[in-house]
């Protein structure tokens, strides 16, 4: 699958957070990868982030991430490992104060929006399992998805 055009956004003073356009996950999905472009080349100015999101009738079920732009496009994850409740919303942007005040003095921002959506895919529970030798003989453990070892003896 390929990334789908959700929308081009040309903030001004004025925007606080933007609904870029409208995002539906397929049955299962339990993930979004947003690319988002910068539409011009990156300046004297010091362009900043935003705060991307896709909220539904039951919130930020996806959660929100700082998210970059550059002009040859960045990707973005939005994705708690669940799958939402409902699968129709809306991909929003809120540009921080900071790159609000460079568009004050006449810098516009123009990004544009694409996203594809899936499944995040993880390793058999997360583990990865090999032994350890001690004076005593091998210890064997697992190591978990947090960098904990897991003793099995």
């Amino acid at each position: 699958m390929s990334f789908s055009f959700v929308g081009t956004h040309v903030f001004t003073p004025d925007d606080t957070q933007v609904i870029v356009g409208s995002v539906s996950l397929e049955p299962g999905d339990d993930t979004i990868w947003v690319r988002i472009t910068q539409n011009q080349v990156t300046g004297p100015w010091p362009w900043s982030y935003g705060i991307l999101g896709w909220r539904s009738a039951f919130g930020y079920e996806l959660g929100t991430t700082k998210a970059f732009a550059e002009p040859q496009g960045a990707v973005q994850r939005l994705g708690v490992g669940l799958s939402p409740l409902e699968r129709a919303g809306v991909l929003t942007f809120e540009p921080r104060s900071f790159n609000l005040a460079w568009i004050k003095k006449g810098n516009p921002w123009s990004l544009t929006f694409e996203a594809q959506t899936g499944i995040q895919v993880t390793q058999g529970g997360g583990g990865v399992t090999f032994g350890v030798t001690s004076a005593s003989g091998d210890i064997p453990f697992t190591l978990n998805s947090l960098g904990l070892a897991n003793l099995k003896l």
